[in-house]
């Protein structure tokens, strides 16, 4: 009997069948939604490329450097993450001396090592130390599934085939591509789609995409389009779960639902929504999963960092080796998105106040908080070349810039109005983070807790165009939920009962049917007291058929304790209302995910283009007519940048946004980037003017300048049917005609 009990005891080592079972089906999930927009071949190299070329040796170095083996969906994750991040590194390095064709070379050294030497091999190899139990790979497993089809049905599933229809594009992923395209030839990275100058930006998404295309061969218009993003998010989300199990009871307390609900609220939530009209600030991680590629990037590698920050600071620094990984990470971050290393440095910042406060060694705060610092000055010197890309300090404007604003405006206190509404929407969506009680003392927490904090007041405190400071808080809310979450797990312990997950359950389940009839009823009426007493009315109701529900079925604790945790469970999970209606509704959609824009190339264009790519040299410029997605009474939305995204070369001038000189003038003019003309118009005219009405001398002008083709875009505007005369014309469809300079 002994031996019997044993065997159906908890496992303490290697993951269980069920377990394996649950990740093969989140893995069969993510291979079928990256089959709809790929071709098989496609997809088998860029599975293979990712899993051996970036997993495998990244995993091998997170067990080797940093010890760890806790489970296999966090050493997966940050095994991607270092992995992802060391190929940049090699990348860089490769492409200064012109091998970046080779830059995949490092992988196979690092799995030869992990495999023949035999102390390696032990370290790397072991089984895992905390598996997950079944339960809670199930619901981490549906957590993270249902988060992927959201972000798929409002990413790929509405933007895709890339360059086919015109109306239904985004000038951002264009841009994207441009910048990887250059990235492939150039060090540093270049503005291709205004003559090749110096693009001072975060650029190590566009690196690591280069360094994947060159090591598969796959057309970067389906990598940026329809494959690499789901690899970045997916790891995202492990390492989530990762950051919450650090924190959360373990799962013999009956905190299995913890990491799961984490990552369900970081992918969907972040925002209670009471306004039928208006989204009340997008800072979930679904919102710039597809549409950011460098926010993808920048959201994995800030978890990975957040995860070894807060195991060095528990740890008071130990293992050392761990130190090479804090490292590697806050190097590729500089470069992977702006706003991580200063949220990090505010992270050790906090837990150096903390452990100070508590008597303990700040030494590793001090050396974490001194990296960021020193990697961050680093960067904003050698990356950024002291640009700000046109962010400003100006306390509370993100208010104006945000939905409510709008509809308050005759209101003499509308930004008042509009920040209370706004942050009250963010307070409840995060209410889990009132109750972490003791958690504070936790060191790990404190970090986590100055990250979020330093979110928040990022984005409060700056402005920049297309209310973009709204990264800092994006950025930072992965964490904010994860402690939000912990904080739920907290208040619901105090019941004393395993089965708080019913309560939790339930209470999220009818808090997502309560605000849907709150959002119902509410839809027609003015302003916005009306609908915030319906969403209250509907959190409190929520709340007293939970709290009366659980004392009914004689369940232990407290009923105000069960009241409360099911107002809060209502409130973090009923944030995700519109998101998960948005698989359904365009409308819902409309308020959290952006929508198709104007302005993209036909397939008659996009093929042109790819001729072109295919038919000339890198580095061969290109004039172009063709600089407008739309221009309207005189204004022109300079966001165009396809054409150098589809052939990867240099354009003279087509687009101007997005530049650093645009972000300039912009700043100086307090003028959208997007919108401002073209500062050099006697070069504007001089490339116009060959398409319009060409002469010897125009032609002559264009050459002199270093032009080798011409693009004629016929949607763009008339085309002189002279100018065959005085170049070679190489090829015509029914929207372009490319000529090339004799």
């Amino acid at each position: 009997m002994r031996a019997k009990a044993r065997r159906r005891g908890p496992r303490t080592a290697g993951p269980s069948l069920s377990g394996l079972v649950a990740g093969v089906a989140v893995a069969l999930l993510a291979i079928v939604l990256l089959a709809l927009h790929s071709t098989p071949f496609e997809l088998v190299r860029f599975v293979l490329f990712t899993c051996v070329v970036v997993t495998l040796p990244g995993f091998a170095l997170w067990r080797l450097i940093g010890g760890y083996g806790r489970n296999l969906v966090e050493d997966l994750s940050a095994g991607f993450a270092v992995g992802t991040a060391a190929q940049v590194l090699v990348y860089l390095a490769s492409a200064s001396i012109g091998l970046q064709a080779w830059s995949w070379a490092w992988a196979p050294v690092v799995l030869v090592i992990a495999f023949v030497d035999s102390d390696a091999r032990a370290r790397v190899w072991r089984r895992v130390e905390r598996p997950l139990r079944p339960m809670q790979a199930w619901l981490l497993a549906a957590s993270t599934a249902v988060v992927l089809l959201i972000v798929f049905r409002r990413g790929p599933g509405q933007f895709l085939p890339a360059y086919t229809d015109p109306l239904r594009a985004y000038p951002d992923l264009a841009f994207q591509q441009a910048l990887a395209a250059s990235a492939k030839y150039d060090v540093p990275i270049s503005t291709l789609w205004l003559g090749g100058e110096p693009m001072k930006y975060h650029t190590f998404f566009h690196q690591a995409t280069a360094a994947t295309q060159w090591g598969t061969r796959i057309d970067l218009t389906d990598l940026i389009h329809s494959l690499s993003w789901l690899p970045l998010f997916l790891a995202g989300c492990g390492l989530v779960f990762a950051l919450a199990t650090r924190l959360t009871p373990t799962a013999e307390s009956g905190a299995t639902w913890a990491g799961p609900l984490a990552v369900f609220v970081a992918g969907l939530g972040g925002a209670v929504q009471p306004l039928a009209g208006a989204g009340l600030g997008g800072i979930s991680t679904a919102v710039a999963a597809y549409l950011s590629p460098t926010q993808n990037l920048g959201v994995l590698i800030a978890l990975a960092l957040c995860v070894v920050a807060v195991d060095l600071l528990r740890a008071d620094g130990r293992p050392r080796s761990r130190w090479v990984l804090l490292v590697l990470l806050a190097l590729v971050a500089s470069g992977a998105k702006s706003t991580i290393l200063p949220l990090v440095g505010v992270g050790f910042a906090f837990a150096f106040l903390q452990l100070g406060l508590v008597r303990r060694p700040t030494r590793p705060a001090f050396l974490g908080g001194l990296v960021s610092l020193a990697v961050f000055v680093a960067a904003l010197i050698t990356i950024f070349g002291g640009s700000t890309w046109g962010t400003e300090i100006k306390p509370f404007e993100t208010f104006v810039q945000l939905a409510p604003y709008p509809m308050l405006v005759s209101n003499p206190h509308a930004q008042l109005l509009s920040g209370l509404t706004t942050l009250l929407s963010w307070a409840l969506a995060a209410s889990g983070l009132f109750f972490l009680g003791r958690k504070w003392r936790d060191t790990g927490a404190a970090f986590l807790a100055g990250v979020g904090v330093a979110g928040l007041l990022g984005t409060l405190l700056t402005t920049q165009s297309g209310v973009s400071q709204l990264y800092f808080l994006r950025t930072a809310f992965p964490v904010i939920a994860v402690l939000a979450v912990v904080g739920l797990a907290n208040l619901v312990g105090r019941l004393g009962d395993r089965r708080a997950v019913v309560l939790v359950g339930v209470a999220g389940l009818l808090g997502l049917v309560t605000l849907a009839i709150a959002r119902w009823q509410s839809a027609d009426l003015p302003g916005i007291k009306e609908p915030w007493l319906w969403t209250a009315a509907g959190v409190v109701v929520t709340a007293f058929v939970v709290a009366v529900g659980w004392k009914a079925a004689r369940r232990p604790g407290n009923f105000f304790v069960a009241l409360l945790g099911g107002a809060v469970a209502a409130c973090m999970i009923g944030a995700a209302l519109v998101p998960l209606q948005a698989f359904v509704s365009d409308k819902a959609s409309n308020l959290v995910f952006a929508r198709p824009f104007r302005g993209g190339a036909t397939a008659a264009e996009a093929g042109a283009a790819q001729w072109l790519r295919r038919n000339s040299a890198p580095g061969d410029l290109i004039a172009t007519n063709a600089h407008c997605i739309i221009q309207r009474d005189g204004v022109c939305d300079s966001r165009h940048f396809w054409l150098a995204a589809l052939s990867e070369r240099p354009v003279l001038i087509e687009g101007w946004s997005y530049s650093n000189q645009a972000n300039r003038i912009a700043l100086t003019n307090d003028g959208n980037p997007s919108l401002i003309p073209y500062w050099d118009t006697a070069k504007l005219t001089a490339n116009d003017i060959v398409f319009k009405a060409p002469t010897p001398a125009a032609i002559e002008r264009l050459r002199q300048a270093g032009v080798r083709w011409l693009y004629a875009d016929h949607r763009a505007g008339d085309v002189s049917p002279a100018l065959r005369n005085y170049v070679r014309l190489r090829h015509a469809t029914l929207d372009a005609t490319i000529y090339e300079l004799r």
